[in-house]
């Protein structure tokens, strides 16, 4: 006979003013031997049997809070608890020193004169496209003396030109930004002249995707995947909510393909890609799920629109897209493909595998978004 079950729901009273703030993973434990009988995310309803359990939250730093008493629960009680991190360090926003348009306005004199070895730009433009296409459109550099920038979505070109470029003698670091539709991303760089070490800190103005870009970027990947769970659940709020932020979407999709947990992503990648076609990472994501799926067909027709869309913010987007392309090209080589591929689309495939392979080689491996140590890309 099944044990008599009971609902709880685990709420966290989390500042709104500050970093963090929305989902995070919740934990229910056996007061007495506390075996792990249950996990999830605040906010969501959890089943569990009847019991006496010690609840715990865990925060994108590695801090955990607790509800104060043991948790009582009776058969078929529906609970609410309250966790208080009052007590916990909460991190503050990073400041908005400027905006994109006035860094570039109050940048009056070369950077030279500001004592630094690097010249730092916001490229604009499709840098991808400029090295597959034969007749690519011309690269704009802005520049700007500034460590600290605000790039709003509608300053991007759509989302596709977020990148920094920082020139150097001979090499260049290029930085995605990623940025939400609808809002703007903080970004602050730090490069050692000395070591070339480059700390990098980003700040997207909203709590949620703070805090879940945070477990991601910290390596906390059994908690990441509890609020990736949460958002492929939440899907069709996702698709009607506007407030809903489509970039956590998209990282949620990434730690899921990440643990191969494919439930539901087929649905989820193609409706990334109707909605947030002005990611680049949208298209990796639909291109990588349908590759591990064996639709190899529909992966390699839109491989075949990733230089139109541009290089993933993400370094994961990177590494999937350099393997499948490699992959295809392969497999068209060999006599029993079943792949129907042109000359002109096998040429275009070479060419993306060949950039991919040098971005991969090129990507900075101490962070999760896309960073990129190579030549000057134009």
């Amino acid at each position: 006979m099944a044990d008599p079950m009971a609902s709880l729901t685990v709420r966290l009273d989390a500042p709104s003013n500050l970093r963090w703030s929305g989902t995070f993973p919740v934990e229910v434990r056996d007061c007495a031997r506390l075996v792990l009988t249950a996990r999830g995310v605040s906010g969501g309803k959890l089943e569990v049997p009847a019991g006496r359990y010690f609840v715990t939250a865990m925060l994108p730093n590695g801090q955990q809070a607790s509800v104060d008493d043991i948790v009582d629960l009776k058969a078929g009680e529906d609970r609410e608890v309250r966790v208080s991190v009052t007590d916990l360090d909460f991190p503050v926003p990073l400041q908005n020193v400027t905006t994109l348009g006035d860094s570039v306005r109050e940048f009056a004199r070369p950077v030279t004169q500001y004592f630094t070895s690097h010249n730092v730009a916001i490229l604009k433009g499709n840098w991808l496209a400029a090295r597959i296409a034969p007749n690519p459109a011309p690269l704009l550099r802005e520049p700007t003396a500034r460590s600290s920038l605000e790039i709003r979505f509608a300053d991007t070109g759509e989302g596709r030109a977020s990148w920094l470029e920082i020139s150097g003698s001979g090499k260049s670091i290029y930085i995605a930004v990623p940025v939400d539709q609808g809002r703007s991303t903080t970004v602050q760089w730090e490069l050692n002249s000395r070591t070339e070490e480059l700390k990098l800190r980003f700040d997207f103005n909203e709590g949620e995707l703070n805090s879940f870009f945070d477990f991601i970027r910290s390596d906390q990947a059994r908690e990441a995947r509890a609020i990736g769970q949460s958002i492929i659940a939440q899907s069709e709020r996702y698709m009607t909510d506007r407030t809903q932020s489509p970039l956590r979407a998209i990282l949620g999709a990434y730690v899921l393909l990440r643990a191969d947990e494919l439930d539901g992503m087929n649905l989820w990648t193609g409706n990334l890609v109707n909605w947030c076609g002005w990611s680049p990472d949208a298209l990796a994501l639909r291109i990588e799920y349908l590759a591990r799926a064996g639709d190899h067909e529909e992966a390699l027709k839109l491989l075949l629109k990733v230089p139109n869309c541009g290089t993933p913010w993400f370094r994961s987007g990177v590494g999937y897209l350099e393997k499948r392309a490699k992959l295809y090209v392969a497999v068209a080589a060999t006599k029993r493909s079943s792949l129907q591929i042109g000359q002109a689309d096998l040429d275009r495939i070479t060419r993306i595998a060949t950039v991919f392979g040098e971005l991969a080689a090129a990507l900075d491996m101490a962070h999760s978004t896309s960073v990129f140590r190579m030549p000057p890309v134009a």
